[in-house]
């Protein structure tokens, strides 16, 4: 009997044991998985996050608070709070950043290494220099002419050459001769369109009034006794301002009375807006609309009432984008966020608002990314179409620089720097908020060139007289190459090789380096 019971006593307590063993062991998982981690040495339950280092090139070395942790790529565990983070790698230079590891997240950081020493490499020399160049908005497509006694010649560069590409060297595209049995030329001059791909070509001639006009593809080689069926007749507008239209199917004529738009394929002309209130602004986007923000006098003398109207650039299909956009007239309001750190977020619009204020004086629409920019005389906003809300981007007139490649960011210039404004981001992704971020170690009086890389977590930038490369905070600045004398520079998009034109009296030279 005595037996009996003592068996059934170890049983039982056999079953407490098993039941704690399985209650602890889920325990410890749920703690795991919340991101809790035992440390046995100091006896204690510590908040852990992740760090992951995804460098480009990879196999770098990875140290954190000077300690080494392995070879890139890594994830590993680290406790909550702030590191010094290096990555290392034989031949470039170090990259440095302190990272906050937070409690259950994953903090991820993508190292761009330069090289220490760049090899340099001679594309292509001549010895006729360059008299005029243009480049394209976003500093992809560039063009240059040279000129002879008897010619002027028309190239095309292109520094992101396609695998497909024969050769990265400069083409001719056209070759004009100055003196032809009708006249002499006197001037060549060139509009590029927005993506770079056509031009207005305007040639000028001495005893000529008008000068002609051509719409010329740019990647592609065309002669000289082909050009009148590239031709254009706008000597009707020679007093209007002749511009592209974004989506590059349409010119935009415009004058102190009006706006016209000119189709390419049609040859057609569309009054679009009639200036009658100075106050009323356009815009045309990439997918073929125009736009006006027309002034809506508004009885309350301290505010100023605008709306969005839509249309297509034949001037048909009105949409209306906002039917109320109200500004106010005080400035009051924007001087008290600029005294002060203000936490800027999306915000409705109304009559009673304070944050939206001044007169618009520019703005573009960008349906890829479903937002708009407004810049005021006073300030600066962006408007996300899909929720129908406003966020001041900041207290000040700002100009946009230029999208990212990944259209989540802005590159904008203030009166005073250069700053990133994020309007969209990954969900969950801790590292990115949304708003104005500044870019720290710029002297903005001494830029001459700023554009983001190609992956959009770096800026390329000449400043006094060098070219920099740095991550989109402005940290792991690192010098490349003196910009002295250099006519043109940008660092492809592999991101592999800077190319560089320098030109003299004696002629001009392509470089690339390797610097990555």
């Amino acid at each position: 009997m005595k037996k009996k019971k003592k068996r059934n006593g170890k049983a039982v307590l056999a079953s407490i044991l098993v039941t704690l063993t399985i209650y602890t062991g889920a325990l410890l998982i749920f703690l795991y998985v919340k991101g809790w981690r035992i440390d046995f040495i100091d006896q204690s339950i510590k908040k852990i996050g992740v760090l992951t280092v995804e460098s480009s090139p990879m196999l770098a070395e990875i140290y954190v608070n000077d300690e080494y942790k392995g070879k890139t790529n890594k994830s590993m565990t680290l406790d909550i709070g702030d590191y010094d983070v290096m990555v290392s790698k034989e031949g470039y230079f170090d990259w440095n950043k302190e990272v906050s590891i937070l409690e259950e997240k994953s903090t991820p950081v993508y190292p761009y290494l330069i090289k220490s020493e760049f090899k340099e490499e001679n594309i292509y020399t001549s010895d006729t220099p360059i008299e005029k160049s243009w480049v394209d908005s976003d500093n992809n497509h560039f063009m240059f002419m040279t000129e002879t006694e008897d010619s002027f010649k028309l190239y095309y560069y292109n520094p992101n050459p396609s695998f497909l590409s024969i050769s990265s060297l400069p083409v001719n595209i056209l070759t004009i001769p100055i003196n032809n049995e009708e006249n002499t030329i006197s001037d060549v001059n060139i509009k590029l369109s927005p993506s770079g791909d056509l031009a207005i070509l305007k040639i000028s001639e001495e005893d000529s009034k008008d000068p002609s006009r051509f719409i010329i593809p740019t990647t592609t080689e065309i002669s000289y006794n082909s050009l009148s069926n590239y031709s254009i007749n706008l000597n009707d507008f020679e007093d209007f301002q002749i511009t592209w239209a974004e989506n590059e199917k349409y010119l935009i004529l415009e004058s102190d009375s009006e706006v016209i738009s000119y189709s390419l394929n049609k040859g057609t002309k569309q009054l679009l807006l009639r200036k009658t209130d100075s106050l009323d602004k356009w815009t045309t986007d990439s997918d073929g609309y125009f736009y006006i923000f027309r002034h809506i006098e508004n009885e309350d003398e301290t505010i100023i009432e605008y709306s969005l109207k839509q249309y297509n650039l034949d001037g048909s299909g009105e949409v209306e984008v906002i039917s109320s956009l109200y500004l106010q007239n005080d400035t009051t309001f924007i001087d008290q966020y600029r005294s002060t750190d203000f936490a800027f977020g999306f915000f409705t619009n109304s009559p009673e608002n304070t944050q939206t204020i001044g007169e618009i004086t520019n703005f573009a629409v960008n349906q890829d990314v479903d937002g708009i920019f407004i810049k005021t005389t006073e300030a600066s906003y962006w408007y996300d179409m899909t929720i129908g809300k406003y966020i001041t981007i900041s207290p000040y007139p700002v100009d946009i620089v230029e999208f990212s490649p990944d259209e989540d960011k802005l590159l904008i210039k203030t009166p005073t720097e250069y700053q990133i404004f994020v309007f969209d981001k990954e969900e969950g992704d801790h590292t990115i908020t949304i708003g104005t971020h500044y870019i720290e170690n710029i002297n903005i009086d001494q830029i001459t060139q700023i554009n983001w890389l190609s992956n959009s977590s770096y800026i390329q930038y000449a400043e006094d007289n060098f070219i920099y490369i740095a991550d989109k905070e402005g940290e792991n600045k690192t010098p490349i190459l003196s910009s002295e004398d250099v006519l043109y520079w940008t660092v492809r998009n592999s991101r592999d090789k800077l190319i560089t034109i320098v030109n003299t009296e004696e002629g001009f030279t392509i470089t690339s380096y390797l610097i990555h």
